[in-house]
């Protein structure tokens, strides 16, 4: 791997992989963030959320580079002091409910695209959880780059097919814009899906001037968003029809005619979500390997780490089940506002400062 592609396309593939790339999937929460708001909604949504990931992807980097700390639990110690215990209770809660949402979708995306029956094809994403996080953070950051690639182009040329094929009545002018509800939304989708940020952090290990940081954040925001606006452009081609589907991308799909599309579909969303739990537990056995690191203790075994990995995947599918996770699901907003307080508004104060302060004794 280039330094040029360690530097700046590994954080951006991380943070597609595991934040954007599960949430983009299905395009159900690009229509309830951004498409719902109309054309030119939409668009200012869009740019909220560009905005928003890009502010906080570059000082989050540029804090970890200037502090050199590569896991979420130093990095959190560094920004909030002893208020980093507020940070974990609520990560818990929103691990539980990530892990649950990406392993059912991975198994029903599966079982719907190749026909297997929802059991064995938890047991496929199991077998990805343990295979990837068994050989670690090289292993993850690879599979992420590369998936980002083929994720990318499949968006493309989906992108392509369906601006290709317009609805006969497209969009109707809206006699005025929401601009107020379009920032509001963006803001929100922006920061729901930094909160797992921190846990993140490990993909900046390539990173060594607070230059590269910030240009490596930015690149990596603006990427984020950029689905998203890609995604809109396709909503709005067949709008309002598109807006009330439950995955809108695959009724786009069989809307133009491609359902000979369908199984290449289900293959890229059933992947990306994988990866998204993938990334996620990277993320948890840094921490882990940190914490045991600072008491004195040897880092855990490779096969440590897969069993912690499929613990949590295999608890978290349990606790689906007994519809729990719908229930903390309810109070997401609760949560999204949470990390808001305990995580974004931090970041972008004494994050900054403490990133000024470090500057002003090193050079950049």
């Amino acid at each position: 791997m280039s330094p040029f592609i360690a530097r700046y396309f590994v954080p951006a593939a991380v943070f597609q992989g595991v934040i954007v790339g599960g949430g983009y999937g299905t395009g159900r929460e690009v229509v309830e963030f951004v498409s719902r708001h109309g054309p030119l909604g939409g668009v200012i949504a869009c740019a909220v959320i560009a905005a928003g990931f890009a502010a906080v992807l570059a000082v989050s980097f540029m804090l970890a580079v200037s502090y050199r700390v590569r896991d979420y639990r130093h990095f959190l110690k560094l920004l909030l002091g002893p208020a980093w215990v507020l940070y974990e209770v609520l990560f818990v809660a929103l691990l539980l409910i990530v892990l649950a949402v990406v392993g059912s979708a991975a198994g029903e995306a599966l079982a719907d695209g190749f026909g297997l029956p929802y059991a064995p094809a938890v047991g496929v994403v199991l077998g990805a959880v343990l295979v990837f996080n068994y050989f670690g953070r090289r292993l993850v950051e690879g599979a992420l780059g590369t998936w980002t690639l083929l994720l990318m182009a499949g968006l493309v040329a989906f992108v392509v097919a369906v601006l290709a094929n317009p609805a006969p009545r497209a969009v109707s002018a809206s006699p005025a814009v929401p601009v107020l509800d379009a920032v509001r939304s963006g803001l929100q989708f922006a920061i729901y899906n930094s909160a797992l940020i921190p846990v993140l952090v490990y993909c900046v290990a390539h990173l060594e001037r607070r230059r590269e940081a910030l240009l490596a954040g930015l690149i990596a925001g603006f990427g984020g968003a950029l689905p998203a606006l890609l995604l809109h452009l396709c909503f709005m081609a067949h709008a309002p029809a598109v807006l009330a589907e439950p995955i809108p991308t695959w009724w786009l799909l069989e809307a133009i005619g491609a359902r000979a599309t369908l199984p290449l579909y289900f293959t890229l969303l059933a992947g990306t979500i994988v990866l998204t739990a993938v990334g996620v537990l990277q993320g948890v056995n840094e921490r882990l390997d940190g914490w045991r690191v600072d008491a004195g203790r040897a880092p855990l075994s490779r096969r440590t780490h897969a069993l912690v990995a499929a613990a949590l995947v295999l608890v978290s599918l349990l606790l689906a089940r007994f519809g729990i996770v719908d229930l903390v699901a309810r109070g997401y907003g609760l949560l999204a506002w949470g990390f808001l307080a305990v995580f974004t508004v931090p970041l972008l104060s004494r994050g900054i400062l403490l990133v000024r302060q470090q500057g002003a004794c090193h050079a950049p």
